[in-house]
């Protein structure tokens, strides 16, 4: 039987599986910790958590100040491509990373899928 983080890890394989435009992937507690990941070998997963933690602090407090809401996902767009943030619950964050290609409509659909798979894993 496969262990939460093997599960875990499927769903993030999953997400680069379903777009070639996916490069890596990371799920990320709200403290920075890495919970699972498959990054490519040239990104080190500290600094995705850190980076992340730090990006998610920023959009947290600018949808709750602007919105009067949580927030549930933001992206940067970079000219070699984007880092994509979304919310898995209260207490984890999905970061995906993309080529500049990608297409973010369906982008998003399997962001939004893989999130829920990965809520019911935590």
């Amino acid at each position: 039987m496969a262990s939460r983080t093997e599960k875990m890890q499927d769903v993030l394989r999953g997400l680069r599986a379903a777009s070639p435009e996916v490069v890596g992937s990371a799920l990320v507690s709200i403290d920075g910790f890495i919970i699972a990941s498959v990054l490519p070998s040239e990104i080190e997963e500290e600094l995705v958590s850190g980076m992340a933690a730090a990006m998610l602090g920023v959009g947290e407090r600018i949808s709750s100040e602007l919105m009067a809401s949580r927030l549930e996902q933001t992206y940067v767009r970079s000219e070699k491509g984007y880092v994509i943030l979304n919310a898995v619950g209260q207490e984890a964050v999905l970061v995906v990373l993309t080529t500049r290609q990608a297409k973010l409509g369906l982008v998003f659909i399997d962001v939004r899928r893989g999130s829920n798979e990965l809520e019911k894993l935590i």
